[in-house]
C-alpha cells in the first residue's frame, strides 16, 4: 500500500475539520447515593436535603477526570520462531474516581459525604454520633448493596451542537476523604476531595435533544437549563436518579422523599 501523498488544504477546511477542540471546563457530574443514604441524611437533622439541594452540590464539583483503562497481557513466545507476542486476558480500570468540590458556606458538601461515610460505617444507625465520642464503641458496616450506587460524568460542549459522552461508574461509593487544611494565611476557596471506588465504567456516546417520550418516568427532582431550548432533567426512579436531556422543562416535584 502506498504512503500518504501531500495535498492542498484550505484554511477554511482546516478550521472546519480540525480546529474545533473539546474544552476541559464543560462537564457535569451526577453523584447519587442510594435512597437509604438519602433518607439517612435527610432524617437525622443534618441540615441537608438531597432532593432539593443535591443538584446544587454537584455543580460545586470543580474538578474531575475522564477515567483511564488498560489491558493486562501475558507473553506468548512459542507460536512462531523468534517472535514474542502479547495477548490480552483482562481489562483493568482505574482504582478510584477522584472528585474535588468547592465547599459552600452551609458546609453541605462536607455534611453530605460525611453522612454517606457514616451510613456505611453504621454511625447514627448502630449508635448516635454522641455515643461515638466515647472510646469503647465499635463499628458495624452496612451491606454493600445498601450504600453502592452509580455515578455519572457527562462531557459536552458549550455550543451543544455535537454529541455528548456519558460515563457511568457502576457500584460506586466513597472510600476516602482527603484532609482539608485551614489556616490564618491568605484566604482561598475551601476544597473538598473525595475518592470513590467502583466496579467498572461504561462509556456511551449520546445525542443531545430528545424529550420524555423515550419512556423515562419517575418523580422530577431537578431541572437545569443547559442551552437554548434544552434542559437536563433528573428523575427519581426506583431509588436511582435517571438523567435525560429534554426540549421542555417539566415541573419539579417539591414534595418530601418518601
Amino acid at each position: 500500500m502506498a504512503g500518504p501523498s501531500p495535498n492542498k488544504v484550505s484554511t477554511s477546511q482546516l478550521v472546519g475539520k480540525f480546529l474545533k477542540f473539546a474544552q476541559t471546563s464543560v462537564y457535569r457530574v451526577r453523584v447519587q447515593p442510594p435512597l437509604g443514604v438519602q433518607n439517612f441524611i435527610n432524617n437525622l437533622g443534618r441540615g441537608f436535603d438531597y432532593g432539593n439541594e443535591g443538584a446544587d452540590l454537584e455543580l460545586l464539583c470543580h474538578e474531575a477526570s475522564l477515567p483511564g483503562t488498560s489491558l493486562a497481557t501475558h507473553d506468548v513466545t512459542a507460536d512462531f520462531p523468534g517472535v514474542t507476542e502479547k495477548m490480552a486476558y483482562r481489562r483493568i480500570y482505574d482504582e478510584t474516581l477522584d472528585l474535588s468540590f468547592y465547599v459552600d458556606k452551609k458546609y453541605n458538601v462536607i455534611e453530605f459525604f460525611e453522612g454517606w461515610i457514616d451510613y456505611i460505617t453504621g454511625v447514627g444507625i448502630n449508635g448516635t454520633r454522641s455515643q461515638y465520642k466515647s472510646t469503647p464503641i465499635g463499628y458495624r458496616m452496612s451491606y454493600p448493596n445498601q450504600y453502592k450506587s452509580s455515578i455519572y460524568l457527562t462531557k459536552f460542549e458549550k455550543d451543544l451542537e455535537d454529541k455528548q459522552l456519558r460515563y457511568t461508574f457502576v457500584d460506586a461509593f466513597p472510600i476516602s476523604i482527603n484532609s482539608t487544611g485551614v489556616s490564618y494565611a491568605e484566604s482561598d476557596v475551601m476544597r473538598y476531595n473525595v475518592s470513590f471506588s467502583y466496579v467498572r465504567y461504561v462509556r456511551e456516546r449520546m445525542s443531545l435533544g430528545g424529550n420524555s417520550s423515550s419512556g423515562v418516568q419517575g418523580r422530577v427532582v431537578g431541572v437545569i437549563n443547559i442551552g437554548p431550548g434544552l434542559y437536563q432533567v433528573d428523575r427519581l426512579l426506583n431509588g436511582q436518579i435517571v438523567t435525560t436531556t429534554e426540549t421542555s422543562a417539566p415541573p419539579v416535584d417539591t414534595s418530601s422523599i418518601p
